[in-house]
């Protein structure tokens, strides 16, 4: 097996410790349960000295392109328009907040990405995302009110950890960023000398292939309802397990390969993924606090919740694209409270999710926004 062939587990598995093993189980832990979460005395400093550094970066792009992005996931491979429908005959045990419903289906916008913080060609090698909002989500949501056309946001990376880890690593590791804005090589060199270096080089590993083939995941752990766990997306259809949905991106191809092969696939042919969940039963095995642990699927496996397909459409037109990257905002908050972010990476989302958001319409002067119907997005 060729490195580029490798599958995201794979290159992982080889990369990356999994965590400790143990029997699976049935004995779902409880989301609050002692252990699950553990809030440090100095995380909202930390939280505040990343969002600053993630501000600066944010301003280098602007400078170098005119235009302010967010902080991550800057370059937009596609944005497409589908539904997600509840399992019909989902267990007592998985009929959970927005998912309580066994059938019932929802509108959903979904947004493929290049995950790094520059713009870069699709020959570099990297982690790729899909950010999804759900519309039409009832219930009480996380800022205490009750709306019944409210939305949940999920956010998904090709990648099933997060290399980042914890604040401490994560505010290091922007911190090499942002002094080696300008040379990729030169912080390549950097985090080679780390004693973390095979997890912070693991994602840039993983085969840049043809997004629509792609498994994503949601790296750190989320409230279920009564209990917690990893999220994650797969493809289903035999179309996107073809040679042709499997491609490598060559040198020779444009810098908008990724783009164009997602256009050119969704032109004819319809995307569907099964909507999965890895259930915690101990923080030894299955952690929130430390987002690079790999839950094993042996003590973890994943249990299907809900199926999420997108039609055959324009998947880069220009106008939906661009209401995305001005209009829309989107938040792993901005959802349901029985869907609460877990651990400390999320409790940070929280904080930089609503400046880079800020600092992009102040720049942009725009005035982006929990969008609440998708008939308000573009064709």
């Amino acid at each position: 097996m060729t490195e580029s062939l490798k599958s995201a587990a794979q290159v992982v598995k080889d990369t990356i410790s999994y965590g400790k093993p143990a029997p699976a189980s049935d004995q779902y832990l409880r989301w609050n349960a002692p252990g699950v979460e553990e809030i440090k005395a100095d995380e909202e400093s930390k939280q505040h000295e990343i969002a600053n550094v993630m501000n600066q970066m944010q301003q280098k792009n602007f400078e170098k392109h005119r235009r302010a992005f967010t902080a991550t996931h800057v370059k937009p491979q596609g944005v497409v328009k589908g539904t997600l429908t509840v399992k019909p005959d989902l267990p007592k045990h998985l009929q959970q907040g927005m998912f309580a419903v066994p059938g019932k289906k929802f509108d959903v916008i979904a947004r493929y990405a290049n995950e790094p913080y520059l713009l870069q060609s699709d020959q570099e090698r990297g982690p790729r995302g899909l950010s999804m909002k759900v519309f039409g989500v009832s219930g009480k949501k996380l800022d205490d009110s009750i709306n019944e056309h409210g939305t949940q946001d999920w956010f998904f990376n090709n990648a099933p950890m997060i290399e980042l880890t914890d604040l401490d690593t994560t505010l290091e590791i922007m911190k090499l960023r942002l002094e080696n804005f300008d040379s990729p090589n030169m912080l390549g060199t950097k985090l080679t000398l780390r004693t973390d270096a095979m997890k912070q080089h693991a994602p840039y590993q993983l085969p840049n292939t043809n997004l629509i083939s792609h498994s994503f995941y949601t790296q750190s752990a989320f409230r279920y309802g009564e209990y917690y766990g990893h999220l994650g997306l797969f493809p289903l259809l035999d179309e996107q397990a073809t040679e042709e949905a499997k491609r490598t991106v060559k040198s020779s191809d444009p810098e908008t390969v990724l783009s164009d092969w997602l256009q050119e696939y969704f032109r004819t042919h319809s995307a569907r993924y099964a909507f999965r969940i890895q259930l915690g039963t101990s923080t030894v095995h299955h952690p929130t606090e430390d987002a690079s642990v790999v839950w094993d699927q042996a003590t973890a496996p994943y249990q299907d919740i809900a199926i999420v397909e997108f039609p055959p459409q324009d998947s880069f037109s220009h106008q939906r694209r661009l209401f995305w990257d001005m209009k829309m905002k989107l938040s792993p908050w901005s959802g349901m409270l029985e869907h609460q972010p877990l651990g400390s990476i999320n409790r940070l989302r929280k904080y930089v999710y609503a400046r880079s958001a800020k600092k992009r319409d102040e720049i942009n002067v725009g005035s982006s926004q929990n969008v609440l119907d998708i008939g308000d997005v573009p064709d």
